[in-house]
């Protein structure tokens, strides 16, 4: 089995009480085991509810034209208040890749008061398949200006086909 089908299949520890996922690693005995009480659920599909983990839903589509800030501020607050209570928090969507990592990042900027390129890279670290699509990244850098009044990231066209984020480049070896 590659590295990435093992990402898939795994939870992630990010910090000591947040984890990031994909749904098919949602099951009872992973939660136990990395003993997750609370969920963010972001696969917007009608999952059915996990016992023993109380969870909210953000219900948003994997595409450039979803608008996922306005569930930033409501996640970090379920975040922190569950690790307030000495409980963890899996954020999971449908592979753990795109809207999972978004928020991810953006609740690392958000408590840890990093940039946006420090968070990313935080959590590529531990989590390499991360690949938020484009306008979730428009969004992120667009959450960054507005709590920094600059961007760490910036989105770069050129002869590509579509632009990437700057922090991508760090990734290519010509």
């Amino acid at each position: 089995m590659s590295n990435q089908n093992k990402a898939l299949l795994s939870i992630t520890q990010v910090r000591p009480h947040l984890f990031l996922a994909g749904y098919g690693c949602i099951t009872p005995s992973l939660l136990k085991q990395y003993n997750i009480t609370h969920g963010v659920d972001c696969t917007n599909l009608k999952t059915k509810p996990i016992k023993g983990l109380d969870r909210i839903e953000v219900p948003v589509d994997d595409n450039t034209l979803a608008k996922i800030t306005q569930y930033f501020e409501p996640v970090v607050k379920y975040i922190e208040d569950a690790k307030q209570q000495g409980h963890n928090t899996v954020i999971y969507c449908a592979a753990g890749v795109s809207r999972s990592a978004t928020l991810t990042i953006v609740y690392l900027m958000v408590t840890e008061n990093l940039s946006l390129e420090e968070a990313y890279l935080q959590v590529n670290q531990v989590r390499p398949i991360i690949s938020p699509n484009i306008g979730f990244w428009r969004q992120m850098i667009d959450f960054e200006k507005q709590r920094n009044g600059n961007a760490s990231v910036e989105l770069i066209s050129g002869r590509m086909a579509r632009p990437v984020p700057s922090v991508y480049l760090r990734r290519v070896v010509c």
